[in-house]
């Protein structure tokens, strides 16, 4: 087949010239050439017509070596008109990657194509990519190695506070698991950040009760709290979403690391919790949530560079309050990821107020106000309890008096009452209609040994929005009593069952083994996966706590084993690493739950109770 010289296009090339247009061509392709990007196009046939000399010095040849041939790494463009995507190709200085932007030519004449060499950013790129998996494994590999001694001795400190001591030796224990918590926490939060900034984090989308949450968030910090004379409250708006899809764990995190933050560094007065709606432009609902507090406030110049790594504000600076100023960044990277935003308003001395604006899917809003006409007043010395509970029965529908003076209880007359436990002596001459005392879970011991005369009950600090509502529409069984049953200060019992405790660590199996065995449980134990595999062929089991990593046969190893041999037995990870990934993987080799170390006694045995029920396979013989 004779080539054209490489100066005249070939007649059926899209540049060949029309009559009078042969300047016009020639100039066309003098541009071409002098380009420092590969040029190549194709006529309509998809054949090449034309490739320019960049493209000739990339892969060799000649002009006529190429015209006429077929030359395509990919599909056509698309009826778009362009595409692009990169390929690794072989040229005159070697493997060299390309990308290729493509465009459709007018009339249908064919297709340009221009390559640019983007080895350096591939590989860059890659070593970036690569560095980033190195450095996840190195934290996981971390993570787990000092997850495993610092869970044995929050273990420890746990069996020894249930032993006699003396009160020096339990404030010695007591320091210790406090120290080893810390430290726990300040893993978790470097693992996370580390798995936020490699875009490594996996969210676990579920439908989340919201009041449920905030009651686990809020109640365990509220003792906190009051050991600092601290009021914690929280207030949902008459419209605030109550169930939304989200990551329940990291939704507490969120919530545990900003509610956190106010309490450590409030000295006095308290703080509050907003829950409310923030509709978007068309309209559809969005969950608000504020935490202000009437602590010392932040100066704008930190303010600015708050929520970055190792940031910390002038309280943690000054020593007043320790810290390693990773809890900000993690609340706004896990923000970040869950696509929503927030932010911080603050003036030094006048407190602060974090808020977060999340864009996640509300499956339900509160539209019931079950107080409408019911008057009731509020008489407590503290704003930030007075101003919650006077706004939360307002949202509920009341028509609410507050009362800042003891001296002023008389504008409770007639009205019901909630009464701060300080001022029950107020309590016979406020010639309430009903009469509530607000205290926290010490003062109701002492309540019900002596009732003062005019009340009629109590409710305990942090109030819950169900509980304010049953109390007042008389539903009294809906009260603190009842609550506590949902969080049980003693963990159920395991009589009769047999569990197996596979944990190469001997510190961890011991306290595993120490914890099961004081709820009344029979224990077995292996420390390595094939023998627990003979455990499991050596007598009946009701259950299996399995470390993730074990030497010879690994925890999801030993699991998926186990079923294929057809075992029904309840299993249960019980592992150092903590991440959604470490999770799925022993989810998906057939284990029924997944529990991460130092595991408290509650849920331990929460968990056994659900996956054993009332079978017991040890004592069926």
């Amino acid at each position: 087949m004779t080539r054209r010289p490489p100066d005249i296009p070939d007649p059926a090339s899209p540049l060949a010239p029309a009559r009078g247009e042969d300047m016009l061509a020639s100039f066309l392709l003098t541009a071409l050439d002098a380009a420092g990007e590969l040029m190549l196009i194709r006529g309509p046939t998809g054949r090449v017509a034309h490739v320019n000399q960049a493209f000739i010095r990339a892969f060799g040849g000649t002009l006529n070596d190429w015209v006429g041939r077929w030359f395509s790494v990919a599909p056509p463009a698309g009826t778009d008109g362009s595409r692009r995507y990169e390929m690794l190709m072989r040229t005159q200085k070697g493997p060299l990657w390309i990308e290729w932007d493509e465009r459709l030519l007018p009339h249908d004449r064919g297709v340009i194509a221009v390559g640019r060499d983007i080895t350096s950013r591939r590989e860059s790129h890659d070593s970036l990519e690569a560095s980033q998996r190195a450095k996840s494994l190195f934290f996981a590999a971390v993570t787990h190695e000092l997850r495993t001694p610092l869970a044995g001795a929050m273990g420890v400190a746990r069996l020894l506070k249930a032993t006699p001591l003396r009160p020096d030796q339990a404030d010695y224990v007591c320091t210790l698991a406090a120290s080893a918590e810390h430290a726990l926490a300040m893993i978790d939060d470097i693992l996370d950040l580390s798995r936020l900034e490699a875009g490594k984090l996996n969210l676990r989308p579920e439908s989340v009760d919201l009041a449920a949450l905030l009651a686990e968030t809020v109640e365990p910090l509220a003792t906190r709290a009051q050991d600092k004379g601290l009021e914690l409250c929280v207030v949902y708006s008459a419209d605030a979403p109550l169930q939304v899809t989200g990551d329940k764990a990291r939704l507490k995190q969120i919530l545990f690391n900003l509610i956190g933050n106010a309490v450590k560094f409030t000295d006095s007065g308290g703080i509050r919790v907003e829950i409310g709606n923030s509709p978007d432009a068309d309209g559809r609902p969005r969950l608000s949530l504020a935490v202000c507090d009437t602590g010392p406030g932040i100066s704008e110049v930190d303010q600015a560079s708050l929520f970055e790594h190792f940031e910390r504000g002038a309280a943690e600076r000054d020593g007043k309050e320790a810290g390693a100023g990773l809890g900000l960044a993690m609340v706004r990277r896990l923000v970040e990821t869950m696509q929503s935003s927030m932010g911080v308003e603050s003036r030094l001395g006048e407190g602060a107020r974090f808020w977060v604006l999340f864009e996640l899917p509300v499956e339900s809003l509160s539209n019931e106000q079950p107080l409408a006409g019911r008057e009731i007043a509020v008489a407590a010395p503290n704003p930030v309890l007075r101003t919650a509970l006077a706004d939360q029965l307002a949202a509920l529908g009341a028509d609410v008096v507050a009362i800042d003076r003891p001296d002023r209880i008389a504008a409770a007359s007639g009205r019901e009452l909630l009464l701060d436990n300080s001022w029950a002596d107020q309590a016979k001459t406020a010639k309430a209609a009903h009469c509530w005392l607000i205290m926290t879970p010490p003062e109701k011991d002492a309540f019900l040994e002596a009732r003062p005369e005019g009340v009629d009950g109590w409710l305990v600090k942090p109030v819950r929005r169900s509980t304010l509502v049953a109390q007042i529409c008389g539903h009294p069984q809906v009260d603190y009593e009842a609550e506590a049953a949902d969080r049980p200060d003693e963990p159920p019992r395991l009589d009769g069952l047999t569990v197996l405790v596979a944990e190469d660590d001997p510190v961890n199996a011991l306290i595993a083994r120490r914890t099961l065995e004081k709820l009344g449980a029979v224990v077995r134990t292996a420390d390595t996966g094939v023998a627990a595999l003979k455990a499991f062929e050596a007598g009946p089991l009701d259950a299996a706590l399995l470390d993730q990593r074990m030497p010879g046969m690994d925890g999801p190893e030993l699991a998926r084993m186990l079923r294929l041999q057809g075992s029904d037995v309840p299993l249960i990870a019980l592992t150092a690493n903590s991440s959604e990934e470490d999770r799925q993987i022993c989810l998906e080799a057939g284990m029924d739950d997944f529990l991460t170390k130092p595991v408290e006694p509650l849920i331990l045995a929460a968990t056994l109770n659900r996956l054993c029920g009332q079978k017991k396979r040890s004592s069926l013989g």
